[in-house]
């Protein structure tokens, strides 16, 4: 497990239906300002950045999609920090206002877990 004195990394995928290309935009450009926040200094959680990695883009046009159209993917230091982006940062409650306006034929699907052991990646 990846972890330091903060404890083991929490990863982060949320899934979203949005219909609407429009709508699909207007969310990736606010994940792209949440990427850009955390960076400024006065952002960061304990003069520290509290997203490791942060990505986000459409989905592929695959029937394996079950109609997810964005997803998005976030890799926090710690438990602690996840909570930190959950409830204190600025640029994510953002991102939660403008949810409603983006017509989303469901709540978003959240799943969060702590890395295992477990790789696929070969070493050179």
């Amino acid at each position: 497990m990846t972890a330091d004195k903060r404890g083991p990394r929490i990863h982060r995928m949320t899934l979203f239906k949005i219909p609407d290309e429009t709508n699909q935009k207007r969310l990736l450009d606010a994940y792209h300002v949440v990427a850009e926040e955390q960076k400024k200094l006065d952002s960061q959680k304990d003069g520290k950045p509290y997203i490791l990695q942060l990505t986000a883009g459409k989905t592929l046009p695959d029937q394996k999609a079950r109609g997810y159209t964005v997803a998005s993917y976030i890799e926090f230091a710690s438990m602690d920090d996840m909570r930190y982006y959950d409830n204190e940062c600025l640029a994510h409650a953002m991102l939660k206002e403008i949810g409603p306006s983006l017509n989303l034929s469901e709540p978003p699907t959240i799943l969060c877990f702590e890395k295992s052991n477990l790789t696929a990646a070969q070493e050179p």
